[in-house]
């Protein structure tokens, strides 16, 4: 009954708010956590970990968080099945992670969280000022494409890292990750992945444990942090931010 209450007074402080980003507050704090309780116990994805757990992991957080980000299109159902998998290293634990749900999962999260924002307010308020259509949410992907990338892990790779690639730039960062039935981080250039990018600030979920980084110009990552959703290359020490996610 408390929490009835509480989220019926935060949801009527941020309907009318646009304050500190109220909005997103809201739907970082009640509307998503709401509804991904309710599908949760609806798909086991894998042995060792419950749906819910993957979207706590900044693989699946970041491509959530980037709904709100009006220079980037609405994700499908092929970008959040890989990005459960590689939220709970899905691409080395194959034993243990069911990949036909985790597609099933994410038709069906993409499926019902378009009609429920499409219901909410709040929501259809946030995305209208951000210029952003809900009628563009077109999360269909044909399922044996999806299956075909989950069946590779070069393929998962490429697919998840893809999303951060912006070709307007000359700058970026080589990704060196694990060969198909490999364990280990492959360091040979040849077979590293190329993302142009601005290397400013990177969008949450692009550094990862088991992947390692180096610019294009040479600079080996040797620390990253987190603050407010973005993520940092070798930052200085007073800028780490909120957190370390990734150290040499």
């Amino acid at each position: 009954m408390i929490k009835v209450l509480r989220d019926t007074i935060l949801k009527t402080y941020w309907i009318n708010s646009k304050i500190n980003n109220g909005k997103k507050l809201y739907f970082n704090n009640i509307f998503f956590p709401s509804f991904l309780e309710s599908v949760n116990n609806h798909f086991i994805i894998s042995e060792h970990y419950e749906l819910r757990d993957a979207f706590l992991n900044s693989p699946v957080k970041g491509l959530i968080n980037s709904i709100f980000n009006p220079n980037k299109a609405f994700f499908n159902a092929l970008d959040l099945s890989v990005a459960i998998n590689v939220s709970i290293n899905g691409f080395c634990n194959e034993k243990y992670v069911n990949n036909d749900v985790i597609v099933n999962s994410a038709n069906y999260i993409c499926e019902l969280l378009k009609k429920q924002m499409y219901e909410d307010k709040i929501i259809r308020e946030l995305l209208k000022e951000l210029d952003k259509d809900l009628k563009s949410f077109d999360f269909h992907i044909e399922r044996e494409k999806i299956e075909n990338i989950l069946n590779d892990k070069i393929k998962i790779f490429k697919t998840y890292f893809g999303r951060f690639k912006n070709e307007n730039y000359s700058t970026g960062v080589k990704v060196y990750h694990q060969a198909n039935n490999e364990s280990w981080i492959n360091w040979k250039d040849e077979n590293s992945i190329d993302i142009n990018h601005s290397c400013v600030e990177f969008d949450s979920g692009f550094f990862l444990c088991g992947f390692d980084y180096k610019r294009f110009s040479g600079e080996s990552l040797k620390i990253a942090s987190s603050e407010k959703g973005k993520e940092f290359f070798n930052p200085q020490k007073y800028k780490w931010g909120e957190n370390v996610i990734w150290a040499q």
